[in-house]
């Protein structure tokens, strides 16, 4: 009898797991195993400098000359939310690392509209940041392409690099060259089903998530609730 029930209490657990998951089976260990709060770590791990007890970090973006009325600002805005979720990775991870508000940094680009001849480590030292995280948008687009605007497709490359301005001729200590489309598995989204702000919000906080994990870890689990 104990081993029936045994059976049957996996079995229930299994079928709770599969109504989480979806039919990402991929996804099962992660609810079946108690406790288990696996993690990817960062890629490019902030560490502070000899003698620093803290980590001071400015993320400064650009994009180039864009018209459309639905990425006006859209540098601002990803750099806005880049700030939220390497915030929050930071506190859950307890990382000693602190990010220059947007604010203080836009305004900077206000005051400097020779800015961009200006090199990141440059800017970095006005700040007295240690690192800077560089975020150039080189395309993004809402639609499908040929679909004439009625289905919602994300597309986005992002050139990232990563500078230490206590090195500034090492060049970056981390580059990549970021690129998404999103949906992913579900693929496109007909436009009748929301509208464009909505949209592009959602599409840019998955944006800023994947490049916060850069920089802290985060769990596992977290690329599956990610995928769509």
């Amino acid at each position: 009898m104990a081993t029936l029930r045994h059976r049957r209490y996996l079995a229930g657990l299994l079928l709770v797991a599969v109504s989480c998951t979806g039919c990402n089976l991929m996804a099962l260990p992660f609810f079946l195993i108690p406790g288990m709060d696996a993690k990817h770590d960062a890629k490019c791990k902030l560490e502070p400098h000899e003698n620093e007890k803290e980590v001071k970090v400015v993320i400064l973006s650009s994009s180039g000359l864009e018209t459309r009325p639905e990425f006006l600002r859209v540098d601002r805005e990803l750099s806005r939310l880049v700030y939220m979720q390497m915030e929050e990775g930071f506190k859950k991870n307890k990382e000693k690392v602190t990010l220059v508000p947007v604010s203080q940094v836009e305004r900077y680009k206000d005051d400097h509209p020779n800015w961009h001849s200006l090199s990141p480590e440059e800017i970095g030292k006005h700040f007295g940041a240690s690192y800077v995280i560089d975020l150039e948008i080189n395309a993004v687009t809402l639609y499908e392409a040929g679909s004439a605007n009625t289905l919602f497709r994300g597309h986005a490359e992002i050139s990232l690099d990563v500078v230490d301005v206590h090195k500034p001729t090492e060049g970056p200590i981390y580059k990549e060259e970021y690129t998404i489309d999103y949906p992913r598995a579900r693929g496109p989204i007909p436009a009748s089903e929301g509208n464009v702000q909505q949209f592009r919000q959602r599409f840019l906080s998955v944006i800023a998530r994947e490049l916060s994990w850069r920089f802290t870890a985060h769990l596992v689990e977290d690329d599956f609730r990610m995928a769509d």
